[in-house]
């Protein structure tokens, strides 16, 4: 098995791996989150807490690791929308694709089904599922979180509102679940394996 190339929080200074952090580029002297750690050019890493991107953005700790002017945004708050907007867009488009590519299942019926045969690999729920319908899907052996609204999720599919989505392709599974770890440490919405 390879191992994740490990980077350092310019804020706490801790070692990580690269995909556990949040990495930013400037790019004609403006800050850019490279959610995908494919941007070109020197990178600035940064744990996805409220500590250390305060700290950060505070401190402009990006122009010393980045070794160059950087343009931040106003406010902290603007900062962190914006790293919160990327992130749900890069979660929504992966459960679009994997609808395409049958990565994905979604509703009720159809995600127990793949359960019962152990094919499920992450199962996200709509944060406003009734609880009823949440024990549902307890005590599995299958990582889980509470994400965006029935409502929402419908519209990410183009159907009626969706309360359950499972995620079958393992690569898929992976990328999302950090992700989503991430979109959970920034924001007061959200959860993963834990309740609502």
């Amino acid at each position: 098995m390879r191992s994740e190339p490990i980077r350092m929080c310019i804020a706490c200074r801790k070692r990580n791996s690269k995909y556990r952090l949040l990495r930013f580029v400037v790019k004609d002297g403006q800050l850019f989150f490279d959610p995908d750690y494919k941007a070109f050019g020197r990178g600035a890493n940064v744990c996805p807490s409220h500590s250390c991107l305060k700290k950060a953005f505070n401190k402009n700790l990006f122009e010393r690791a980045l070794k160059t002017k950087v343009a931040l945004p106003a406010s902290y708050e603007d900062f962190i929308k914006n790293i919160l907007s990327v992130i749900r867009d890069r979660i929504v488009n992966g459960v679009r694709m994997g609808l395409k590519f049958r990565g994905v299942v979604s509703g009720r019926e159809a995600v127990k089904r793949y359960l019962n045969k152990e094919e499920v690999s992450l199962l996200i729920i709509a944060e406003d599922l009734s609880e009823r319908s949440i024990a549902e899907f307890e005590g599995l052996a299958v990582d889980r979180c509470f994400l965006l609204t029935k409502d929402e999720w419908g519209a990410v599919l183009g159907r009626d509102p969706v309360g359950v989505i499972g995620i079958i392709d393992e690569g898929l599974a992976r990328k999302l679940k950090l992700l989503i770890e991430k979109y959970v440490s920034l924001n007061k919405r959200g959860s993963l394996n834990g309740k609502k």
